[in-house]
């Protein structure tokens, strides 16, 4: 009974934990930005497009590539086709060969979105960016990556590598915006999730210098940091936050440009959710089986960047301590007295995410009606409950790490300006 009364106050002592650690992101998620040192020039970039059956979304994606505010001189664009077996290919052949600045590789089979992009790395190295100077802080070459299914804005790649300025950045991630959050419950609640995620987390962590996360698209590499750590991890179910706490370990920083946007569609059905979600928490706990005994081995980082990392690289896993917190109340409420697990516990677990989310919504200007929304979240964060026991499961019986596809919809409308 001792060791269980101690469970409880642990329980309570790590949701606790992490809501104090949500607080603080969303006070200093109104702190002002940090102003970007001006580029000389624009520099050479190289954009990726890594692809696997996307002849639905591909020509909304190069219609925003024609549209960027961008010389052309300094941009090339490389399509990876990952072992289509459709059109792909012969549409990204047709608009390339328009443009003399696009290339297509086409992979004879599927080797996952992170080996697709090393591929196109060793094929298409970013050209010497001859006309900046060392102490112009670019040193070389920068990498940007789109998703099939993005809409860049005509001014989102300047946005996205201004930040490189600074010769210590390694990656950027700009804004990607759900755009048919009205589709479903489940669309709306990822880009409930997306909001609270870039505007509180990614916004805070962006002021207070705690490695902001890299995300799969609308993000930019500095080539030579790339390297350094050995490039994408090939099999990663979530590459971009296995390159945050890659990065940290070797001493670079992140950044979050929110004024890079693209936009982008949100899986609509339940199946499509789950399946995301799924990925997302198997891909967490590769990223701290992997990562974690490196960073807190890590003399070089501060205890507050070392514990960051840990709350972002565990995930959902105080969804864990819910459970067990839960079981608790439950028998206090039936056995008054027998844990002594504290009750307020819940309050501020449960009250800061509804205060995150608010405040998402109000800077993302939604309309009336998407507040009233609010009202599928129990059920969403319920399921989310359900995903992250299945993929602990799945994880502690040894399952295969399986990489799925993002449920498309209809393709997204190109951004115009």
């Amino acid at each position: 009974m001792i060791v269980l009364a101690l469970l409880a106050q642990l329980s309570a002592f790590i949701l606790l934990a992490f809501s104090l650690r949500r607080g603080v992101l969303l006070l200093a998620s109104g702190w002002p930005p940090s102003l970007n040192r001006p580029i000389p020039a624009s520099p050479a970039v190289l954009i990726l497009i890594p692809c696997r059956n996307e002849s639905e979304s591909l020509p909304g994606l190069f219609d925003s590539l024609d549209a960027l505010d961008y010389p052309r001189e300094q941009m090339q664009v490389v399509v990876v086709d990952d072992g289509s077996t459709d059109r792909t290919a012969s549409l990204a052949q047709t608009w390339c060969a328009a443009r003399p600045w696009a290339r297509l590789i086409s992979l004879p089979q599927s080797v996952g979105k992170p080996q697709a992009l090393n591929e196109a790395l060793t094929l298409f190295p970013p050209s010497p960016v001859e006309h900046f100077q060392p102490t112009s802080g670019m040193g070389g070459e920068v990498v940007v990556i789109y998703d099939s299914d993005h809409r860049p804005a005509p001014n989102s790649l300047r946005a996205l590598v201004a930040p490189f300025a600074d010769p210590r950045l390694a990656g950027v991630s700009g804004q990607m915006r759900v755009v048919n959050g009205h589709a479903s419950p489940a669309a709306f609640y990822t880009m409930l999730e997306s909001h609270v995620h870039q505007f509180i987390t990614m916004r805070a962590k962006d002021r207070l210098t705690l490695a902001p996360a890299l995300l799969g698209s609308n993000c930019a590499y500095r080539l030579s940091a790339l390297r350094a750590v050995g490039g994408f991890t090939s099999g990663a179910l979530v590459e971009d936050s296995d390159l945050t706490l890659a990065f940290a370990l070797q001493g670079w920083r992140t950044r979050f440009a929110a004024d890079s946007l693209s936009e982008h569609h949100a899986p609509v059905t339940l199946r499509g959710y789950l399946k995301q979600h799924l990925r997302w928490n198997r891909g967490f706990h590769q990223v701290a089986g992997k990562r974690l005994p490196a960073l807190w081995a890590s003399p070089q980082l501060s205890f507050l960047l070392k514990l960051e990392l840990t709350f972002f690289s565990l995930g959902y896993a105080d969804r864990l301590a819910l459970f067990a917190g839960a079981f608790f109340t439950l028998v206090d409420f039936l056995h008054p007295g027998t844990f002594g697990f504290p009750r307020f516990v819940w309050l501020i677990y449960f009250g800061l995410p509804m205060l995150e989310m608010l405040a998402a919504l109000l800077i993302a200007r939604a309309p009336f009606q998407m507040y009233l929304r609010l009202a599928y979240v129990p059920f969403f964060f319920a399921l989310d409950l359900a995903i992250a026991v299945w993929a602990n499961l799945e994880t502690l019986t040894r399952q295969p790490f399986k990489w799925s596809a993002t449920e498309r919809t209809r393709p997204p409308e190109t951004t115009r300006p």
